[in-house]
């Protein structure tokens, strides 16, 4: 769903002290991963969440941590639609993410 369930949203606040805050984060991952890669929500083994970016194809779970959230920001991924425009399809990435489906993958 386009919400956030309330215990994702609780957790999300308690490590990153708000949810627009996380998303700046996040983004700012994104734009900042030089060359292709992923920007990631992930989970860590104590429970806490945290923004990661990798590079190429590379997983979080190759680092023990559980991946809730990836964004591809591979060029091939926008590039027909947003051109050299990164920080504009980060941007617009919000619109599709289903939090029901994030949810369904952190660990209580």
């Amino acid at each position: 769903g386009k919400t956030m369930p309330s215990s994702l949203e609780k957790n999300i606040i308690e490590n990153f002290g708000s949810v627009e805050k996380f998303k700046e984060e996040f983004t700012a991952a994104g734009i900042g991963q030089f060359g292709s890669g992923w920007c990631w929500l992930v989970q860590e083994g104590d429970g806490s969440l945290k923004v990661t970016k990798t590079e190429n194809g590379v997983n979080p779970i190759c680092f023990n941590q559980n991946a809730l959230l990836g964004c591809d920001v591979w060029e091939h991924a926008y590039y027909l639609q947003y051109q050299n425009r990164r920080p504009d399809y980060l941007a617009a990435f919000w619109n599709v993410v289903n939090w029901d489906v994030v949810a369904e993958h952190f660990a209580d």
